[in-house]
């Protein structure tokens, strides 16, 4: 066979050799990358599994001492802007959060182990809940919220609801676990730990599924009425996220509208809504 003929993929007798058509080559790649997807679908899947099964054998001094090495992480960042917020905003969220606090059942409390609230300065609209139960607020949703502390107690009934869920422990396992179950198919455990420690430091950002979300917002219903506070502070508030420009409000949180409605139906179908 000459050179000219193995590059061209043919022998001597005309027939194609190692060659294939373009249209077979992009049938097997679109063939390879369907598998890879599935495989990454079916992994995270099972890492969402595993992760449940995992963080329900953890006690909740786990979430304690993971909220408090994170809670301590961001004060001092925050601290180091040098600006605080008023000690008007500062009592009003303390007051509305030992409301909801006085109303967590025994059950509850014993995952909260550590339940606070802060108040940071920032210009973000945005809160968010540490495992074992402390609750960042910043100023920014604050101004969003007005006077209105119905909204402000339905966001921290919501925040609390992801702390007791063990949502943030949750969605770390979770992504821990698909990192290894990845890295185990592509032969790499170099990344394993930095997967694991990068996951705790974003604590703040982490994403939550949709089905966290709404579980999130039946807890807040619930701890909401158990307070005798209507709910509708909480989907006023959602509804005010697909209204208005929002930078980073619970920005991993989906449908806000969908939720309010939800939230709507739920204290119409109880007798609580108009």
């Amino acid at each position: 066979m000459s050179g000219a003929e193995a590059l061209r993929g043919q022998g001597p007798s005309g027939n194609k050799g190692f060659g294939h058509s373009p249209g077979r080559i992009v049938a097997e790649i679109g063939v390879i990358l369907l598998a890879i997807a599935l495989l990454l679908l079916a992994a995270r899947g099972c890492a969402g599994c595993a992760a449940t099964a995992i963080v329900s054998q953890l006690p909740p001094s786990t979430d304690a001492a993971m909220g408090k090495a994170a809670g301590e992480a961001m004060r001092a960042q925050y601290g180091i802007k040098g600006e605080e917020p008023t000690p008007e905003q500062k009592e009003r969220v303390q007051r509305v959060f030992d409301e909801l606090r006085a109303q967590l059942t025994p059950e509850e409390t014993r995952i909260l182990v550590a339940p606070r609230v802060t108040v940071v300065k920032d210009d973000q609209v945005n809160a968010f809940a540490l495992p074992g139960g402390e609750v960042f607020v910043l100023t920014g949703l604050l101004d969003r919220a007005k006077d209105d502390d119905d909204e402000l107690r339905g966001v921290l009934a919501h925040e609390l609801g992801h702390a007791v869920k063990r949502h943030g422990v949750r969605s770390i396992v979770r992504n821990a676990v698909f990192g290894i179950a990845i890295a185990m198919v592509i032969g790499d455990m170099n990344d394993i730990t930095t997967t694991v420690i990068a996951g705790a430091s974003q604590l703040d950002t982490l994403s939550y599924s949709r089905s966290m979300e709404e579980e999130a917002d039946d807890f807040g219903y619930d701890l909401l009425t158990r307070a005798h506070k209507s709910p509708e502070g909480l989907a006023r508030f959602l509804e005010s996220l697909g209204s208005q420009p929002v930078p980073e409000l619970l920005s991993t949180h989906p449908a806000p509208e969908e939720r309010a409605k939800a939230l709507r139906e739920k204290m119409k179908a109880q007798g609580q809504g108009p």
